[in-house]
């Protein structure tokens, strides 16, 4: 397939918003990885406005452009649904990655969409990969196949990984526990996102 260009981007200025983008491979609008993808942005920008900086969130939920992936990387021609979500990325600050563990690995529509992306379009975007799954069993999904992939990329993915399981909910909501490791994720975004955005370390 012919590599699509990278969108061209201004360096933002360091009074913009800190733009967060989600990107999720969940089933359904009530699917806990959809879900956990939100709690780690609405936390990060929580943290973010606590210290008087602005944010926004973008979500880019890939069920509802699958067939656009397929059509692009079977074409060779970049949907303007994908290239849509491909530009969200390139203006983001930072990223939640977060996928259902499905046969003890990834989901296959995360690869797809990764395939997709610009050459050096992830280089240096500070990333907190995140997924949700059945069992502790399959715990190592994220540091054996979804850290190394993003690494590959040239994203900056973070140590603060979550895997989560059924029983670290409370219903809709995370538990004590899982929300401090949310926000411990949430406070590692925010300093690799500004840390790049006013150029105190090389991307």
């Amino acid at each position: 397939m012919p590599e699509p260009t990278t969108p061209a981007i201004p360096r933002p200025d360091p009074k913009d918003p800190i733009r967060v983008v989600v990107v999720s491979a969940g089933l359904s609008e009530v699917s806990s990885t959809t879900r956990l993808g939100q709690f780690v942005a609405d936390e990060t920008c929580r943290q973010v406005r606590a210290r008087d900086q602005r944010c926004e969130i973008v979500h880019i939920e890939l069920r509802h452009i699958a067939l656009a992936v397929t059509q692009t990387l079977i074409s060779g021609q970049v949907a303007p649904e994908v290239a849509a979500a491909h530009e969200q990325i390139a203006r983001a600050d930072a990223m939640v990655a977060a996928t259902p563990t499905i046969n003890a690995s990834f989901s296959g529509l995360l690869k797809s969409f990764f395939d997709t992306l610009p050459v050096d379009l992830l280089r240096g975007l500070p990333t907190v990969i995140a997924a949700t799954g059945g069992t502790q069993r399959h715990t190592l999904v994220l540091d054996s196949a979804v850290r190394p992939m993003l690494a590959y990329l040239r994203a900056v993915v973070l140590s603060s990984a979550l895997f989560v399981t059924a029983d670290e909910w409370e219903g809709t909501a995370p538990s004590q526990e899982l929300a401090e490791r949310i926000s411990a994720a949430a406070t590692e975004l925010i300093h690799y996102a500004w840390a790049a955005r006013v150029g105190t370390f090389a991307i």
